[in-house]
Order: structure tokens, then sequence, then C-alpha cells
């Protein structure tokens, strides 16, 4: 008897992990914790980011805004048999009603096996995204094999008529044989791809440019400094290449003894120049009910006793004053005035503008004055196409156009720089260097021009 118990529970034990075999996703990297490994995508609105992930530490977020082109992302394929039930189950959040999942099976010869029962899918099983209120919500699409297929594929993709942006996680498909093993594709670089067949041709310039990279918004959170600064500090140090960070000195009141030995020991090391980017970075209503940034409409003495609390805080805290300013965004209208330079004039401390802008009527007055070196802004040179988004490709575009500018200001926003988003500014950083750009902070350069205005030096048509 109780040799056959114990072949009864080998028995079972046999069926429930077949069972189990049959039902466990094989489907790799189905979570994107690896990036793209194990995806091939065919576009460049496929990232994976970390405030795109429904568990783990990342997620999938495509950001379709080309109305012709939808997006293409494709799992790798696994071996399927006639007539099994499959179900793929996911997590997604949507902005917008414009893309959907499908399965894409396939032949022994890699063609398509379409069905007419989803002609409205393009013969595919689909599901559709549908827009939400920001919340995370969970999918399942059925379909059985049919005949003649050999693979599937889960197929992610947008319409072409459609815009929006919709993040994904937490991919499953059950169903499959036991054993089954993914059948995993080579991933072309895409990006690459597309910069490479659209890269302008570049005019010879006369020197090398000079960059000033600008990155905004440090202040220390939980007492800490926040690892996307971190993160960014030792790739510059990696390679050896000089920025500036804009400090917002609201928190410098608490500020830990870690948080401010962080900013000592780069600013003795002359790695990095921290300038003042304001006080809280906040947004005000004047009285006409509009909402300014932190600059932009205040007094000159409000404006001033913004600057010297700041100040204050910065040598007693820090040891030493800020002598480069750029003001923070937000609201509407300028986020500088004639105010703003009134203040720069008094403040003995500073020496450098980091203008937001083309240099206007204001800036050029100021200039001239001598005591303050404006750096202004070409806007189609930058690092991020729109905040928080590095995009190497329109940067080469931009910097195709201004061949005879001498120095370019490049703004960032380090702490929206997760997965992707960081290799674009390190692409662009690549290409700088192999520009031979000639990398100095704000204070170094301004020191470079001898007491002569930047604009006289930076020549050419601003594009």
């Amino acid at each position: 008897m109780p040799r056959l118990i114990r072949l009864f529970r080998s028995v079972v034990l046999f069926c429930a992990t077949v069972s189990a075999a049959i039902a466990a996703s094989v489907l790799p990297n189905a979570g994107f914790e690896e990036g793209l490994t194990g995806w091939v995508t065919r576009d460049t609105m496929s990232q994976v980011l970390a405030e795109a992930a429904h568990t783990g530490k990342a997620g999938l977020r495509i950001t379709d805004a080309d109305v012709k082109k939808g997006s293409d992302l494709t799992s790798a394929k696994l071996p399927v048999v006639a007539g099994q039930a499959l179900t793929l189950t996911f997590s997604a959040r949507a902005q917008g009603d414009f893309l959907g999942v499908y399965f894409w099976f396939h032949d022994a010869a890699g063609k398509a096996v379409k069905n007419d029962v989803f002609k409205h899918s393009g013969g595919l099983p689909s599901v559709g995204v549908k827009k939400g209120a920001g919340e995370w919500t969970p999918y399942a699409l059925k379909a059985t094999v049919p005949e003649g297929a050999v693979t599937v594929a889960v197929w992610i993709h947008s319409w072409g008529s459609a815009t929006g942006t919709a993040d994904f996680d937490d991919f499953e498909v059950t169903g499959l044989s036991a054993g089954a093993q993914p059948i995993i594709g080579v991933q072309p670089d895409v990006a690459v791809q597309a910069v490479a067949a659209a890269m302008p041709e570049l005019s010879q310039r006369k020197a090398p440019p000079v960059i000033i990279i600008k990155l905004d918004d440090l202040r220390q959170i939980d007492g800490k400094v926040p690892g996307a600064w971190i993160k960014i500090a030792e790739f510059l140090k990696s390679r050896k290449i000089k920025g500036s960070f804009g400090v917002i000195t609201q928190t410098l009141e608490e500020a830990t003894p870690a948080y401010v030995q962080w900013i000592k020991d780069r600013h003795v090391a002359g790695e990095i120049e921290f300038w003042f980017h304001g006080w809280d970075h906040g947004v005000w209503t004047n009285e006409a009910g509009k909402k300014m940034s932190e600059f932009g409409g205040r007094t000159v003495e409000e404006q001033s006793a913004r600057f010297a609390r700041s100040q204050k805080l910065a040598v007693e805290k820090l040891g030493f004053a800020f002598a480069t300013f750029g003001p923070p965004g937000g609201g509407s209208g300028s986020h500088q005035d004639e105010a703003t330079a009134q203040v720069m004039a008094r403040d003995p401390a500073m020496k450098v503008w980091l203008y937001p802008s083309p240099i206007d009527a204001s800036g050029r007055k100021l200039a001239a004055a001598g005591k303050v070196a404006i750096l202004d802004r070409v806007w189609a040179v930058n690092f991020e196409s729109r905040v928080g988004s590095p995009d190497f490709g329109k940067f080469v575009e931009g910097y195709a156009k201004n061949p005879d500018r001498e120095y370019f200001v490049l703004q960032g926003h380090p702490t929206h720089w997760a997965g992707a988003r960081f290799d674009e500014f390190v692409k662009i950083i690549d290409f700088l260097t192999e520009q031979k750009a000639v990398f100095m902070t704000p204070s170094d350069y301004a020191a470079s021009l001898g007491g002569k205005p930047a604009q006289q030096v930076a020549g050419g048509k601003q594009g």
C-alpha cells in the first residue's frame, strides 16, 4: 500500500508539474527590467523608463506623436501548436485610445497567419488599450492557435492617425506547451538607424564649440542628494567633462552634512559649478490673477530679497557665494525682467547670467555695463526637445544650422532622465566629443572672454 501511495503521489506531482509548465509564460523580459532585450522595435517611440513601471524597476512607455506612422514593438516568438488556447495578460495605462496589443501568428516560413474572424484588426487577435484616469488597468487577450501557425509573438502597435502616450508592464502568455523555448530576434538599434538616415550635413566649423552644460533643479530630498544627480556627476567625472548644476536654495536651510559635503567636494575639485536657480522655484499669482514664475513680475525689492537670502545661506552652508544665476521657469510670461537685471547689477558676487532665451535689450544693456556676462541660448540647440526629454536627433539638427556659433548653453533636468532618456543624453555627449567640443563652466567661459560681451564672440545666425 505505501508503494501505491508513493506512486500515486508521483503521478499527481508529475501532472502538476506538466500543468504548471503548460501554464507558465516563457516570454523573455516580460516586465522590461532588462530594457528592450528580447523585444524588437522598428521605431523610436518605445522606451523603457522607471516611471513607466507597474511593478519592478522599469516599464515600457510608448509615446506616439506621429500622425502618419504608428509604433511597432514585437516580443520574441514563442512555439505553438494549432488548437492551443492562449491567454495574454498585461497591465497598461493610457492617455488616449490610440493603440492595441496583438497576437501575431506565423507559419514555418515566417509568414503571418491571419484569421478572417479578426478583420477589424487586420486578421490578428487584439485588445485595444483604452484611455483611463491615469490608473493601471489589467487586460487579457484570448485566442486559439490557427491551423498552420507554429509561432506566436506579442505585438504592441499604435495606429497611424492617432497619437498619445501609454505605459505597459507585466506581460504573461499562458497555454503554451511544456518546455516551450522562446526564439529571440536580434534587436536593431532603430534610434541610431533613424538618426543616421536623417543626419544633416555638418558644415566645417572654424573652431570646436564651447559647451556649457546647464542642469537645473538640484535640491536635497529627505536629507540626501537625489540619485539622478549622483549619477550625472559621476558620468561627467568619468568623461572628464565640466558641468554646472543649478541649486534651489530653500532646502539649504535644513541641509544635512552629507548634502552640503557632496556639493563642497565637487566645488573644490572644480568639476562642477553650482549656481543660483532660485529660492523655491515657485509659481505665484499676480494682481491680475496670472500665474508667474519666481522672478517674473516681482519688484526689485522682492527679487533682491530672494537673492540676498540665498547668497547668505550659500556662504554659511557651502562656504561660497553663487557667481552665476539662471532663473527658474514655470508660470507664464517671461522668467526674468528689468527688475532682475537691476538685482544682478547690484549683487556683488554675480558675474554670469544664464539667459533662458536669445539676448534682448535688457540683457544687452547689462552686458554692456561690463559687470555681468550674459550667456544666452540658441533654442534649437539643447539637450531636451521638451522638458525632461533629451533628443539626439533634434539636437544634431539644430547644431547643424548654427555652424558659426562659438558657444552653446545646453539645459537639462537630470531627475527626469531615466532609462532611454539618459541614453539620449549620452549620445549627445558622444557626438560633441567627436566634434572636439570644449566643455567649460559658466564662470570659466565668462572669464575667458576677458570682459568682452559674449554676444560679440558668439557669431552666427541663431537657427
